[in-house]
C-alpha cells in the first residue's frame, strides 16, 4: 500500500492508462519475439508466447520508457530495449515458477507455464528469452554490460540464490537477497536511457534510484505475498511461509513501514538531485 502511494508510483499508474503506450509495447514484444522456424519447435514457440502475454501491468517496460524520457537523446532504440527488459522478467518468473525453485503453479491467474508445457521445454522458453533480450541489449552502447551486472551473480542470479539457501538472515543477508529484484529495477531504469545515450551521471542516478524502487517493490511484494489471497493476487501467496524464507515483514518487524517509505525517498532525492522534480517527467514516443 505505501508502494502504491508513492509520488514515483502515482505518475507511473498515470502513464499507465495511456493505450498508446500499452500499444507500442505490446507491438515491440510481438516484433521481437524470439519464434523459431525449426520444424518441431511449435511448443517451445507457444510457451514463449504464453509467458510473455498477456503481460499483466507492464510495469517494467514502463518504467523503462519514463526513465528514458528524462534523457535528452535519441530515442530508436527504446522499445526494443523496453521488450528486452520485459523478455528477462518472463524469463526470471519462468525460472523462479519451476518446482526447483518455487514450486507455484500459477502465475497472472493461470497455470505456470512448466505445467503446461512440461520443464524441459518452459526451461528453454527462459532460455531463448533470456538469450534475446541480451541481442537487444548489444544494440546500445554499454547495455550488456549493465545486464551482465544485473542479471548476474551480483544480481537476479546471485539475489535468488541467496533466497534458496537461507531461512533465517541478518539484514545484511535480506538485502543480498532482494538483489533478485533490486537488481533488475535497477536494469528496468537504466536500460532505456543507455539506449538514449545517457551520460554516466545519469545512469549512476538512475541505477540508484532502481535499485531502491526495486527494495521498496520487494517489501511490498512480501507484505502482499503474508497478506494478500492468492486468487487476488494471481500466484501462490504464503510463498515465504510455506518455504520458510526471509521476508520483509519477518525481518523488519513493526520497521517495516518506515524502512519501505525511507527507500522511496532515496530514490525520489536520487532522481530529483539529478534531473530535477520528477512530477514534471511525461512520456514522449517519437
Amino acid at each position: 500500500l505505501l508502494f502504491t502511494d508513492n509520488i514515483l508510483v502515482e505518475v507511473m499508474t498515470m502513464i499507465l492508462a495511456d493505450e498508446g503506450l500499452y500499444a507500442a509495447i505490446e507491438a515491440g514484444l510481438r516484433k521481437h519475439m524470439p519464434l523459431s522456424d525449426f520444424s518441431g519447435a511449435d511448443r517451445l514457440n507457444q510457451a514463449m508466447q504464453y509467458a510473455v502475454f498477456p503481460g499483466g501491468k507492464r510495469l517494467r517496460p514502463v518504467l523503462t520508457i519514463l526513465a528514458a524520457n528524462l534523457i535528452d537523446g535519441n530515442q530508436t532504440g527504446l522499445i526494443a530495449a523496453a521488450s528486452a527488459v520485459e523478455f528477462v522478467h518472463a524469463s526470471s518468473l519462468i525460472i523462479d515458477d519451476l518446482p526447483s525453485m518455487d514450486n507455484a503453479p500459477i502465475r497472472r491467474s493461470k497455470a505456470a507455464v512448466h505445467l503446461v508445457y512440461g520443464e524441459d521445454i518452459a526451461l528453454l522458453a527462459a532460455v531463448a528469452l533470456l538469450n534475446a533480450a541480451y541481442g537487444l541489449f548489444a544494440k546500445a552502447p554499454g547495455l550488456v554490460e549493465e545486464a551482465v551486472e544485473c542479471i548476474g551473480v551480483t544480481g537476479m542470479i546471485g539475489g535468488q540464490t541467496v533466497d534458496l539457501s537461507c531461512t533465517k538472515v541478518p539484514l545484511h543477508g535480506f538485502v543480498l537477497r532482494n538483489r533478485k529484484t533490486s537488481a533488475l529495477m535497477r536494469l528496468t531504469l537504466t536500460a532505456g536511457a543507455l539506449s538514449c545515450g545517457a551520460s554516466l551521471r545519469e545512469v549512476l542516478a538512475l541505477a540508484r534510484a532502481g535499485e531502491l524502487i526495486g527494495e521498496s517493490y520487494q517489501a511490498y511484494d512480501d507484505y502482499v505475498d503474508a497478506n494478500a489471497q492468492s486468487r487476488d493476487i494471481g500466484k501462490p501467496a504464503g510463498q515465504d511461509r510455506r518455504h520458510e524464507r526471509p521476508s520483509a515483514l519477518a525481518v523488519l518487524g513493526c520497521d517495516y513501514v518506515e524502512h519501505n517509505a525511507n527507500l522511496l525517498n532515496q530514490a525520489q532525492r536520487a532522481l530529483e538531485d539529478q534531473f530535477g522534480s520528477i512530477e514534471a517527467v511525461s512520456i514522449i514516443m517519437n
